[in-house]
């Protein structure tokens, strides 16, 4: 008995102090941060990775300047594994994907179409689906990797944090694109980074920098368009994430204008399976507070809070209205999920309208109706720049 006890003893120590069978070093790996994907001059892929520079210390032989964040590696090739190799004949370490947190697709390269990509990002376990896809608008994806931004180590942790901060409407992750791709009727979408400049306090000149704007909108894994800021900040309707976003609309007889800002929201889609063509509509409602009031109404009047709440909920319809044109009738593409709602609501019908899901989806009429509730006006009523005269009560 007692030997078995050693035995037992012994064997729960060896599993206490051994690890993984196939773990990888850090001082053996190179840890990819980014990946910016290029449709080459002679139409071949080239891929540019951005990767961590380890940051000085003592134990650390061979370390870079603390200046030195990060550097990039590129090579051409005609798919993922030959550009993979070149990429890893250029590395002293094993490249490591695990860490990715953005995948960055130039605009040419997402017209030509991402299925021949994409399968390189899905089947390697190492890969992480959770990392950010964006398209880069009007510049070469690797351009941008070699940015660097003021506040962050690299440009991918930037990228990452504005998309959690302020690109909640684009948000899409390499999962969240899948899903919407293999979805039936679902057009997939992405942000969409831009380049700009910033200026540096007391030096002259501009240097480069990015920003999430709009939408990028994806059929049969090909780019078709994009959707600007206010339509957009319509798509946040459908995504679940107006909260925080701001509505401002101008007031009858040009008398001024007024914002508000959404603390939580709702929206509804019901279906008429029976009419032809397709009938939707979308209810939206919202709670929030006045944020900004331009005017010489004051608001704590509940007639003048009255037309305020209308003149919001007239501006919230008509950006609805041509959010819905856009994407029925430029695009056609259902990226809202009015086809899931039909599946919901009427398998059959859905069975019969599935294959030609485009002219249905372009055709449909979709109607809006909009409820804003303003909960708070603020410390004031009317503006304080007004005579007390000019206030219009």
């Amino acid at each position: 008995m007692k030997r078995v006890m050693r035995i037992w003893l012994v064997l729960l120590i060896l599993l206490i102090h051994t690890g993984c069978w196939d773990r990888k070093e850090i001082n053996d790996i190179g840890l990819v941060m980014a990946t910016a994907i290029d449709l080459a001059e002679d139409g071949q892929l080239q891929a540019t990775l951005q990767v961590a520079v380890p940051s000085p210390s003592s134990q650390t032989t061979g370390a870079s300047k603390e200046t030195e964040r990060f550097f990039l590696i590129s090579d051409v090739g005609k798919n993922g594994i030959e550009i993979d190799q070149k990429l890893q004949q250029k590395m002293s370490r094993t490249l490591f994907f695990s860490h990715r947190s953005v995948i960055l697709v130039g605009e040419d390269l997402a017209i030509k179409g991402l299925n021949d990509i994409l399968d390189t990002f899905t089947r390697n376990p190492r890969n992480r689906l959770k990392a950010y896809i964006l398209v880069v608008k009007g510049k070469k994806a690797g351009d941008l990797l070699q940015v660097e931004y003021p506040y962050e180590l690299a440009p991918s942790e930037a990228l990452k944090e504005m998309e959690l901060l302020q690109g909640k409407g684009t948000v899409a992750t390499l999962r969240d694109y899948m899903i919407a791709s293999a979805s039936e009727g679902t057009s997939p979408t992405t942000g969409v980074l831009e380049p700009t400049v910033y200026r540096s306090s007391g030096k002259k000149g501009e240097k480069p920098l990015f920003r999430i704007t709009g939408t990028a909108i994806f059929k049969s894994s090909k780019l078709v368009g994009f959707l600007n800021n206010t339509e957009t900040h319509e798509f946040l309707w459908f995504k679940g994430n107006k909260k925080g976003d701001g509505i401002a609309a101008g007031l009858p007889k040009g008398i001024g204008n007024v914002a508000f800002t959404i603390t939580s929201s709702k929206t509804k889609i019901k279906t008429d399976w029976q009419s032809n063509p397709l009938k939707f509509h979308i209810d939206l409602a919202a709670k929030g507070d006045l944020v900004e009031n331009d005017s010489p109404l004051d608001v704590t009047d509940s007639k003048n809070l009255s037309m305020v709440k209308k003149a919001l909920e007239k501006q919230v319809i008509q950006n609805m209205e041509a959010f819905l044109r856009k994407i029925q009738t430029e695009y056609h593409a259902d990226i809202v999920g009015f086809s899931q709602q039909l599946q919901r609501n009427n398998p059959k019908k859905w069975r019969a309208v599935e294959k030609e899901w485009d002219r249905y989806f372009a055709e449909a009429d979709i109607s809006v109706t909009v409820n804003l509730a303003i909960n708070n006006t603020g410390e004031i009523g009317p503006a304080l720049q007004f005579k007390d005269k000019e206030i219009l009560n």
